[in-house]
């Protein structure tokens, strides 16, 4: 970068790269669509060191997208989008495409085709057809869907919903709606989650997930994540939410890859952490002593604490005691007397169901003489 300053010009190594952060519309393809139709953009400072891209637009409408890397961005034509230039903003800027994008009127789909013919409630059935793009629902007879994914123009995939009777699949988009010419014989034996209670809580919370064709499944999953859990019926599992677990649906699988997919997310509460201070102090005899403070007033954290005594013996910390604080967070032990250098712990505590959970934290060590 050149930087002119009373009249002197100067050079900064580097400096273009790191102020050049703002986005860079080169192309886009397709240049015209409908509602629902996916548009790969082409640029620059999508991603990467510069700040990620927070908004595409198309004429000012918000659409849905993916940083593909850092020179593309896959995009959705939005509901409510006219003709206009497509933007792309990040925190430096925003980018407008020196052409427009023509939205073009979404036609009235068709279906010609679906697969599987039959199935249970739970089953995946891909609907093949035209116009799909923008797809805002589909039905089995007369009972929407809960979960369908639009594949393509060409073909949506579709989980037949519970309460589903046999007769034909509709698919409604922009553009009206389509009806297969033949019906869709919903059979017996279905798999899926009708509903899970309670709807949101902390790691470890216990979740029991209701539907039907529970039984043999073998893989429970909250969003992605493998969950501990028991078949109760075949009706009804319960599940523990899993360590690493954040808010998306629940999953339930068997043999065979069948699974079904709840119709609502499961949010997963990030427990608050309520930061501690131990402190020791050793008197004569020998007395450990001491309080533990939660730091931001919690007095959940501090009252009834579990400690633990320890003593350093060939380079590795042995418990020789532990007690509990009283309810104003003080704790006084008497322990073997020995010589030698000691620490107290307050261990990590969960409260509250996991809602609250309490810091562990060590004090400073303390030598004894004896």
């Amino acid at each position: 970068m050149v930087v002119v300053l009373a009249g002197l010009t100067i050079a900064i190594p580097g400096a273009h790269a790191a102020l050049a952060a703002a986005p860079a519309i080169s192309s886009f393809t397709p240049t015209s669509g409908p509602i629902g139709a996916p548009v790969v953009i082409n640029g620059d400072n999508f991603t990467g060191p510069d700040p990620d891209v927070t908004a595409v637009t198309f004429n000012g409408v918000f659409a849905v997208f993916s940083i593909d890397n850092p020179n593309r961005i896959t995009a959705t034509v939005p509901p409510g989008a006219t003709d206009g230039p497509i933007a792309v903003t990040n925190s430096d800027g925003t980018a407008m495409s020196a052409a427009s994008f023509d939205v073009s009127p979404s036609p009235v789909p068709t279906i010609t085709s679906f697969s599987p013919t039959s199935g249970p409630v739970g089953a995946s059935v891909q609907v093949t057809g035209t116009g799909f793009f923008g797809a805002t629902g589909v039905m089995f007879g007369t009972t929407n869907a809960a979960t369908f994914t639009v594949d393509s123009n060409t073909q949506v995939t579709a989980i037949v919903p519970a309460g589903a009777t046999t007769g034909p699949i509709k698919v409604t988009t922009p553009g009206g709606t389509a009806t297969s010419a033949t019906n869709f014989t919903v059979t017996a034996g279905g798999f899926s989650i009708t509903s899970f209670n309670p709807t949101s809580g902390v790691i470890g919370t216990s979740v029991v997930i209701t539907g039907v064709g529970f039984t043999g499944v073998n893989a429970v999953r909250f969003n992605g994540t493998m969950a501990t859990f028991t078949v109760n019926t075949a009706t009804r599992i319960t599940a523990v939410v899993p360590a690493g677990a954040t808010t998306g649906p629940i999953s339930v699988k068997k043999p065979g890859n069948h699974a079904a997919t709840s119709s609502t997310n499961f949010t997963v509460i990030p427990p608050t952490i309520h930061p501690r201070t131990i402190t020791l102090d050793l008197r004569r005899h020998l007395v450990a002593r001491g309080l533990v403070t939660a730091n931001d007033g919690f007095a959940d954290c501090s009252s009834n604490a579990p400690i633990k005594i320890q003593r350093l013996r060939d380079g590795h910390w042995r418990t020789v005691d532990t007690t509990h604080t009283n309810t104003d967070g003080t704790y006084r032990e008497r322990i073997p007397n020995r010589a030698g250098t000691y620490r107290a712990v307050a261990i990590r505590l969960a409260l509250n169901d996991g809602v609250d959970v309490c810091a562990r934290d060590r004090s400073p060590r303390e030598r004894y003489a004896g």
